[in-house]
């Protein structure tokens, strides 16, 4: 048996790492910035409510004022306070909101109970129990699993943390202070013997820590909300506020329960680690699990992964009248993972042809193009329209990838309250003050805030990205430097950015005709044709000749712009941090599948 300490929890794991349950420390970067991002999720649903709340307070105060008015005039014609007249006031409210004291002042009355959380596939209840001693604002944590061993060395973690008084028995109350007893009965409870709370909260799951062995799909959908609230209303039934999936492999079984199982205006956290299918070495299993063919060996297939990820749950969601708001989509070492808020939104749904499209890849060169799946004339909605047969730039045949996301993959100001807690005073963090709780056990920080620095700086309408490398191979030339090609598609109008996975991605706004453009007038001043010694002929009727053999169009200048359009930050001002660190260890990879009886072979695992 082995003992480590991860963020403020011990944890005793066997030493047999194939055994059923097991500890990867790859997955710390994981769990940081799970905790950071729904840390920021209590904050945003308690700004919610808060704002909802003063929406209240004002109108009770209109009331009170036209009954005022009514009784000192006599008049019963007087004109109601139109609501745009206030919404200036609470747009005010809105900015001037500590959002972190928010939670603090929420959790003081009686009408709001914090976040209930489901670990669905919580395998020894690391990551569980880390939300519930560091996420401030925990009201309930339920950690599921199949595997009863599992479960049950989840328990050992719970007395090993002391946390048997927040455990809740079989019968919904919390456990007393001296009953250490692990039976099973108590540990193995179901979803249909869950007491519902009775502190006021109508049928609100109770607070404390629930240990259960059972199927995750069932669980959730068990939990589904009958009843449609508004965001900033708190729930009363079982629903989720938060549902964390990380299984190991693919998510797609769970997605229709966790999307209907989740709160209006809810997040779900969702890893897949089955890059084989998402990443195109298995493309019959992508498309049966997802329902969307990847490209095989593409530059951009991680990027391409997270957008079949996000499309498999926006037309999950739509389903059922609701959308998603992908509040950070990541590729993390060997898998992907994406925070998103679900909400109900018929309008919303309406538009979801419109985030969603197809990528044709040219087969012998680097283009490729968007072709959304649908458009908006008006209020008529019409399908997309498909390109030419052939490639315009070396005259191949395109391959068809997708449907994919194509929104954004980030909240940009979501992200930036993400840094501004990681940038947080030390002495907050180490004290521990109010919201910045959480911080102080993030062991990954300096790894998150680069991270989340390039994630911030992406270009959120620009679906996957060229690799300069690449495009200088077709053609048999250096690679051009990556400032000289932000600088070219700034003075041509474009923007740039790279991408968080990829130092040498190039995301932009550009067509083909201009990128190509920038690497006629780079292979042209390599190889200034009037130069019989760098003079360089391309062989006769292949790829790199039918790229060099079209005009130049575009005006390409490689010298800095006096006024950045780059999209990006500057060189000056772009922080000093690591935003593509190396490896900690070698060997820095995924674990084998655990071996539960209840655990699917790794070779079903592989079949669609």
């Amino acid at each position: 048996m082995k003992t480590i300490q991860e963020g403020s929890i011990v944890m005793h794991f066997p030493a047999d790492q194939e055994s059923t349950v097991f500890y990867n420390p790859v997955q710390v970067q994981n769990r940081d910035l799970s905790i950071l991002m729904i840390s920021l999720y209590g904050e945003h649903r308690a700004a919610q409510i808060a704002v909802r709340q003063y929406q209240n307070t004002l109108q009770q105060q209109q009331q009170q004022q036209q009954q005022q008015q009514q009784q000192q005039q006599n008049n019963k014609n007087v004109k109601n306070v139109a609501p745009s007249s206030w919404k200036e006031k609470v747009a005010a409210f809105e900015k001037e909101l500590d959002r972190s004291q928010a939670v603090q002042d929420l959790l003081r009355q009686d009408s709001y109970n914090g976040l209930c959380i489901l670990d669905a596939l919580a395998a020894s209840g690391l990551r569980s129990l880390r939300y519930w001693k560091e996420i401030p604002g925990v009201h309930h944590v339920t950690i599921n699993d199949l595997e009863a061993a599992a479960i049950e060395r989840a328990q050992t973690n719970v007395i090993a943390n002391d946390l048997e008084n927040d455990q809740i028995k079989h019968n919904g109350s919390n456990r007393s202070n001296n009953n250490n007893n692990n039976n099973n009965n108590n540990v193995h409870d179901s979803s249909e013997n869950i007491k519902t709370s009775s502190d006021g909260h109508g049928n609100r799951r109770p607070r404390g820590i629930r240990l259960q062995t059972g199927d995750a799909t069932s669980e959730m959908y068990n939990s589904r909300s009958t009843k449609k609230l508004r965001p900033g209303f708190v729930p009363d039934d079982l629903s989720w506020d938060v549902i964390d999936l990380d299984p190991y492999g693919s998510a797609a079984p769970f997605l229709d329960s966790a999307i209907q199982a989740v709160v209006n205006g809810g997040m779900i956290a969702c890893t897949c680690t089955d890059m084989a299918a998402l990443g195109g070495s298995r493309p019959h299993t992508c498309v049966g699990r997802y329902g969307a063919m990847p490209i095989p060996k593409a530059v951009y297939l991680q990027e391409m992964a997270l957008r079949i990820l996000l499309q498999s749950m926006a037309v999950t969601a739509a389903k059922y009248g609701r959308t998603i708001h992908p509040i950070l989509s990541v590729g993390m070492d060997f898998y992907v993972r994406v925070f998103v808020i679900v909400r109900d939104d018929k309008e919303g749904v309406n538009d979801l042809s419109l985030k969603l499209g197809y990528v044709y890849q040219s087969t012998h060169c680097q283009s490729f193009e968007i072709v959304h799946m649908g458009r908006k004339r008006g209020h008529v909605y019409q399908p997309g329209r498909a390109l030419e047969t052939n490639c315009v730039e070396s005259g191949s045949e395109y391959k068809v990838g997708g449907p994919m996301w194509t929104g954004p993959l980030h909240d940009a100001e979501f992200i930036q309250r993400a840094l501004d807690r990681l940038s947080a005073k030390e002495d907050d963090q180490a004290k521990g003050r109010g919201y910045y709780s959480c911080l102080k056990y993030l062991s990954t920080k300096d790894r998150l805030r680069g991270l989340l620095l390039s994630c911030r700086d992406e270009i959120p309408d620009a679906p996957l990205f060229y690799r300069m490398s690449d495009m200088s191979r077709t053609l048999h030339v250096s690679t051009p430097p990556m400032l000289m090609v932000r600088n070219a598609l700034s003075n041509a109008g474009y923007v740039m950015s790279a991408y968080h996975k990829d130092p040498q991605a190039v995301k932009t706004n550009a067509p083909n005709q201009v990128m190509w453009d920038i690497m006629r007038t780079w292979y042209q001043q390599q190889h200034p044709p009037d130069s019989e010694s760098k003079k360089k002929i391309p062989k006769s009727g292949s790829v790199e000749e039918k790229i060099l053999s079209r005009p130049i169009e575009t005006k390409i200048d490689f010298l800095k712009p006096s006024n950045s359009n780059s999209g990006g930050r500057s060189e000056e001002t772009q922080e000093h941090v690591a935003r593509f660190p190396k490896n900690p260890q070698s060997h820095w990879g995924p674990k084998k599948a655990a071996t539960g009886g209840n655990k699917r072979k790794a070779s079903e695992l592989e079949q669609p």
